[in-house]
This record gives structure tokens, C-alpha cells and sequence, in this order.
């Protein structure tokens, strides 16, 4: 059974080859087309998906959908098409338009690559479920997928087992824990559907109740009837594809929304740690709901709000719940993969691989020597070291990093999702202080109060972090024991977004952290992903190199070269 599960046209458009159950496969478009969140129809991620795994598309047998296109029109002219001319004749025509070229127009869009065969829709949080819990460890979990809007649903609650999906409650469009999320997010001049982990980091430096009472009104947890009620007075999203929020809101917060270049002021650092409590009061109680009518200890996550790892790492002390799984890429992206697992496991009967699977993050390219040696020659201007020894090569780049060194470290295939994990990374020494904010100003040229994340090895990430289970793909925020100096990945809060690594995950990589471990006594580096603000993650070897070149960073591992500037 060859599957070619594939998402699109609103934010991180993604393809991915399944065999049998297992991933061989997968990359998002924007690595291919250097356009950031691309949405586009994934031409690019398709092909390079046929092309790794050798397979013609004539013989793909289904080409698994991530979302139902019936529906989400459905829902779209509910409420925007409902009132014809009467009252959004513009917006109506453009989303005809529009829609007539993207989900409208599937199978046109598969006919022209050369695909014929069976089109299977997967519903959106299905898509986020199936991806968490088929990779999951659990034999039986309490499913949440937590987005936006998928067709009509904004959160999707279920319980997983070997029986299949078992709905237990929904909140439906316009009401969503996601948009609210995405609008104070754009209020606070940060782009949707990309700037909410901006939000998150800037949260701590505020107060927290300062504008605690403004949720109060715009939204109500927890009654008879919903989960989570919008009072949609002060909110456009249900009828605008432009603005989120209205002059009401405005003035209900007291100050102006913030343009993306003024300066960020006490009171937008407080209006974000005000969101981020209001939020984790929603998804506790939201958790905690759920417990008390199915009797559960495992959780698992997905959908965008899956990436909320402040709020993600205190689930276990606000719920009963006592596992947390959430996967390597738990937003839209990762559904091209869930969408295949749903069609594989749900409709076509196959039971859930004991203990989970398709836990590997690392499914996009990778590059030979040959390769990278031919890219490298197009570049006379560089230092170039061939280092072959693998045991002298771990224990010099470790010797560069304890000096202070920043380090890009492009090994291995490209990771899947969002964080980089070891193999699109940049590297540095987290017990210097100000390695950070070199980072940030001269390295990444992004938001200075950024925090960046550890990668510890996974026997030993109790003794520096308070966690109670390994996180293996940076998405949980913890706390850092007392006394651990690693203050270039401690946030302001005594906080991090760690990364818990095994060594049969990433033998070089891990193998660097003891090396590290060597010189300093702590098997921590700081890990943050390699790009430059407003660029995709780094691919492939000349983009690498051209990193290299556009910022103050010291040295490139590409492979078996060690390369400076």
C-alpha cells in the first residue's frame, strides 16, 4: 500500500510517502521553495517525495487529503456566502475564485502531475489525531487536537484505542482557542499563523493580571453548552480574511495595536502574559473536562496550539493527566502524514504498531560528500577542513563550541516540522552568558528577548531540568533546577524548551553532547534551528553556505567538512 498523503493552501503546505504504515518520507514545500509557511499546491515537496523513494506516481495507490474541501466550503459559505449579495458580495467571489484554483480544483491539480487513482479526504483534526496517537506509545489516550478552524471545528476532543476514534466533544467555528490566540497575536504586530511563539517568549516579561480582566469579556470557559465561547462583538475572523479583531477591542485594551517595527513596551509584553495565562487556563480546564467523563492518563496533542510548549509543559501539574505525547510536527504539515495513518489504521482496518511508530523526525533530504564537495568548490573564498576521523572530528567541533565558537551543524536528512533536532541546527555553549544575545543580534538578526533551547542527553536531563519524561522534539517548557548555570538557554522565567536526546535518535549528534559533556561536565549545547530571520529552515548544502556568509556565525560542519570563513 504506497500512500502520498499531501496538505495545502493555507499554511504549510507538506507531502509525504507511507508504505505499508511506515514513513519513508516527508518534507514541507517552503524547504524546496525558500518561501516561508508556503501554502502553495506542494508540486515541489511531491516530486522530491517520489524521486527519494524511487516510486512513479502511477503507482501511488491513493493520495490521502488532510482536511474534507466539501465541508470546509461548506462552512465558508455559512458564513460569508449565506447573505449572497446582500452583504459580502466581494468576499464571497474572491473565496469562489480563490477556491476554484486551490481545494476546488484537486483533482485537476493531481491529473496534471500524472495521478488518476482514489482521493481520499481525512477530516482536519482527525488528520492532527491520527498523526499524534498512531506515533504515540499509548494503547489507549484521550485524543485533542486544538487549531484554528479545521472545516467547522475549531477543537476535536476523542478517545484513541484499538477500536478506532471515539468523538467526545467538539467546539465549532466561530469560536476557537487558536484564533483568539492568532488575533491578540496580530494585535500585538506579530503575524499569524507564525508570530505565536513570539508571543510565548515575550510572555514572561510582562504581568500576567494586568490585563487579566479584558478575557473575562471577550471570551467565557467552561458553561452548559460549549467549551469555550468568543464574544464575537469584538472579533472579525468569522466574516474577514484580513483583520481578526475590531475598534471595540481596541478600545476595551486601551492602547493602539502595535505595527511590526515600533518598539515593544511594557504593556504589550503584559497584554502577552495575560493571553498566555488566559490560554493555559482554557486548556487545563478544558483537559480536566474531558477526564472527568473518560478516566484516562495519556494524552496526546495536535493541531497548531500542539506548539504551545509553555503551556504543554504544565499539563501534568494543572490535570490528572500523567503521559503527554504530542509528535514531531503536531500542525498542518504533520497532517499530510496523519492523513495517510487515519486512511491506513481507521478505514482500512490495519492494527496500531505496539509501542508506536514513525517516531523519526528526520525524513527530508540528505546529501553525499560528492555532493557537498561540489558545492563547496563553488566557493574558493572559504577555509576548508576534510575530517575523517570521526572520534578527532566530534572532539574538535565540541573543543570549538566550549571556546565560544557559534557552529552551524548540517549533518544527516533534514527533520520534518518546525524545530530543528539536530540536524539543521545551530550550535553553541550554553554556559556563556552572552552567547545569546550575539545570536540574536549578529547570527539569527531576530527579536532580542528570543530565548533559544537546550539539547540534553536523555539519561541525564533530570539532574538540570525539572521533568518528570523526556521530550524528544522541543516542545514542552520546563523548569531548570536551581543551581545549573546554562544561562544562554534559561529564559527570564527559570525556564526552557528542552529537547531530550537518545542516542540511537541521533548517534553524531549525541555523541557531540557527551564530547561537550567532556570539556564543560554537562551534556547540554544550545540548539536553535538554522535560518536567518524571515528564512525557511536550511536544506540543503548552498544554502548552508550561504548562512554562513550573511552572518557573524564561525563555523559550518556540512558533513565531513569543517568550513570557516
Amino acid at each position: 500500500m504506497i500512500q502520498l498523503g499531501l496538505s495545502g493552501f493555507y499554511h504549510d503546505s507538506a507531502a509525504a510517502i507511507v508504505i505499508d504504515g511506515k514513513v519513508i518520507c516527508a518534507i514541507e514545500e517552503e524547504k524546496l521553495s525558500g518561501e516561508k509557511h508556503d501554502s502553495s499546491f506542494p508540486f515541489k515537496a511531491i516530486q522530491w517525495c517520489l524521486d527519494y523513494a524511487k516510486i512513479r506516481i502511477d503507482e501511488v495507490d491513493m493520495v490521502c487529503w488532510y482536511e474534507d474541501p466539501n465541508l470546509k466550503y461548506e462552512r465558508v459559505r455559512q458564513f460569508i456566502g449565506k447573505w449572497g449579495g446582500l452583504r459580502f458580495p466581494k468576499k464571497w467571489r474572491k473565496f469562489n475564485n480563490r477556491w476554484n484554483m486551490d481545494e476546488g480544483a484537486l483533482k485537476p491539480l493531481l491529473w496534471s502531475i500524472g495521478y488518476e487513482g482514489v482521493i481520499t479526504y481525512t477530516k482536519h483534526h482527525l488528520s492532527h489525531l491520527a498523526f499524534s496517537y498512531y506515533t504515540s506509545p499509548f494503547d489507549k489516550a484521550i485524543g485533542l487536537s486544538i487549531d484554528g478552524v479545521g472545516e467547522f471545528d475549531t477543537i476535536y476532543t476523542t478517545m484513541c484505542d484499538d477500536k478506532g476514534f471515539h468523538k467526545i466533544q467538539t467546539l465549532q467555528f466561530p469560536h476557537s482557542l487558536g484564533l483568539i490566540y492568532s488575533a491578540f497575536t496580530a494585535y500585538l504586530g506579530f503575524k499569524p499563523n507564525e508570530g505565536e511563539y513570539k508571543v510565548m517568549g515575550l510572555a514572561p516579561y510582562g504581568n500576567n493580571q494586568r490585563y487579566h480582566s479584558i478575557f473575562d469579556k471577550v471570551a467565557t470557559i467552561g458553561n452548559e453548552f460549549d467549551i469555550i465561547k468568543m464574544n464575537m462583538s469584538y472579533f472579525t475572523w468569522e466574516t474577514s480574511e484580513n483583520d481578526m479583531f475590531n475598534q471595540k477591542l481596541i478600545d476595551l485594551i486601551g492602547f493602539p495595536p502595535r505595527f511590526k517595527d515600533e518598539p515593544i513596551e511594557q504593556h504589550h509584553k503584559d497584554l502577552a502574559a495575560s493571553l498566555q495565562r488566559w490560554y493555559e487556563s482554557a486548556l487545563y480546564f478544558l483537559i480536566n473536562r474531558i477526564t472527568n467523563i473518560w478516566n484516562c492518563e495519556n494524552l496526546v496533542l495536535g493541531g497548531g496550539c500542539a506548539y504551545n510548549g509553555t503551556a504543554n509543559g504544565k499539563i501534568k501539574t494543572f490535570t490528572s493527566i500523567k503521559n503527554v505525547w504530542i509528535p514531531f510536527a503536531p500542525s498542518d504539515a504533520g497532517s499530510a502524514i496523519g492523513a495517510c495513518l487515519y486512511q491506513y489504521h481507521q478505514t482500512l482496518g490495519h492494527p496500531k504498531v505496539k509501542g508506536g511508530d514513525n517516531q523519526n523526525p528526520y525524513l527530508g533530504p540528505e546529501f553525499s560528500d560528492k555532493e557537498m564537495l561540489k558545492v563547496i568548490e563553488g566557493h574558493k573564498d572559504l577555509k576548508v577542513e576534510i575530517v575523517r576521523n570521526r572520534e578527532r572530528y566530534i572532539q574538535k567541533i565540541a573543543k570549538l563550541i566550549q571556546q565560544g565558537n557559534i557552529v552551524g551543524w548540517f549533518i544527516g536528512r533534514t527533520e520534518f516540522g518546525a524545530r530543528a533536532l539536530g540536524n539543521r541546527s545551530i550550535l553553541a555553549n550554553p554556559h556563556l552568558s552572552d552567547v545569546r544575545d550575539r545570536i540574536n543580534k549578529v547570527v539569527k538578526k531576530r527579536e532580542m528577548f528570543r530565548p533559544f533551547a537546550p539539547t540534553v542527553t536523555q539519561e541525564d536531563y533530570q539532574k538540570y531540568f525539572i521533568s518528570e519524561e523526556d521530550v524528544p522534539y522541543m516542545n514542552q517548557v520546563v523548569k531548570v533546577r536551581s543551581g545549573v548555570n546554562i544561562p544562554s538557554v534559561t529564559h527570564i522565567d527559570n525556564s526552557a524548551r528542552i529537547q531530550t536526546l537518545k542516542r540511537e535518535s541521533n548517534p553524531l549528534y549525541y555523541d557531540l553532547l557527551k564530547e561537550f559533556e567532556k570539556l564543560t561536565g554537562t551534556p547540554i549545547l544550545l540548539n536553535t534551528s538554522f535560518n536567518l530571520k524571515d528564512h525557511t529552515m536550511t536544506n540543503d548544502p548552498e544554502k548552508a553556505i550561504w548562512t554562513l556568509k550573511n552572518c557573524d556565525m564561525d563555523y559550518l560542519v556540512l558533513g565531513n567538512f569543517l568550513i570557516s570563513k
